[in-house]
């Protein structure tokens, strides 16, 4: 575990610093076959892209001696995955920063969230074709008895909301139903073991 978080860390920084080259790169991806990817030519006479930031800059920024310690623990561990080329490394960059990103927002969104939301989002990962408006004002209306504390004076649409922005469930036609990323979610709850009794 503590091997994937160092990943992540180094990933993320990395993934902030060369966002746009990287974009640029994709972008320029015109064919990918078994043997790897071939790139189209920048055209000329396009944008001109403002200057990056040098290598030696930006190593040069302060930095902990816990986060060096932890810097070489990462590239030992990059090191055994053998990476071959550098088409292959952004890959594996790409892939181990949305990982990352997905945790950071799964955690985010545990901590905040009422255990009638959770609720909700378990009732409808139990049904074919999700649950109607007034069954999900039902649980709300039973959170506001039961924690009158948070949630007397609220509105069902106040306590909605929270699920909606943060794309845990959605409208299908009539009905409420639970995003793909809302079920990763639930997920996430059980196998970080926070899948227990709430509040709120």
């Amino acid at each position: 575990m503590e091997g994937y978080i160092a990943v992540g860390v180094v990933v993320l920084i990395a993934l902030i610093i060369f966002y746009k080259p990287i974009t640029r790169l994709i972008d320029r991806i015109s064919g990918a076959t078994k043997d790897g990817i071939s790139f189209e030519r920048p055209q000329e006479g396009g944008e001109a892209q403002p200057p990056l930031l040098p290598f030696v800059e930006i190593m040069k920024h302060p930095i902990s001696p816990t986060a060096l310690e932890r810097e070489k623990f990462v590239e030992n561990q990059l090191k055994a995955i053998g990476l071959a080329t550098d088409i292959e490394k952004i890959a594996a960059m790409v892939r181990a920063f949305a990982i990352t990103r997905i945790e950071l927002e799964f955690n985010n969104i545990a901590h905040t969230i009422f255990g009638s939301q959770v609720s909700l989002l378990v009732q409808i990962s139990g049904t074919k074709t999700g649950i109607t408006n007034p069954e999900a004002n039902t649980i709300f209306e039973q959170a506001q008895k039961t924690y009158p504390e948070l949630h007397s004076g609220k509105k069902f649409d106040e306590w909605f909301a929270f699920l909606i922005n943060n794309k845990l469930v959605a409208f299908n036609g009539d009905r409420i139903d639970i995003t793909q990323y809302g079920k990763d979610f639930l997920k996430h709850l059980v196998d970080t073991r926070q899948a227990h009794q709430r509040y709120g």
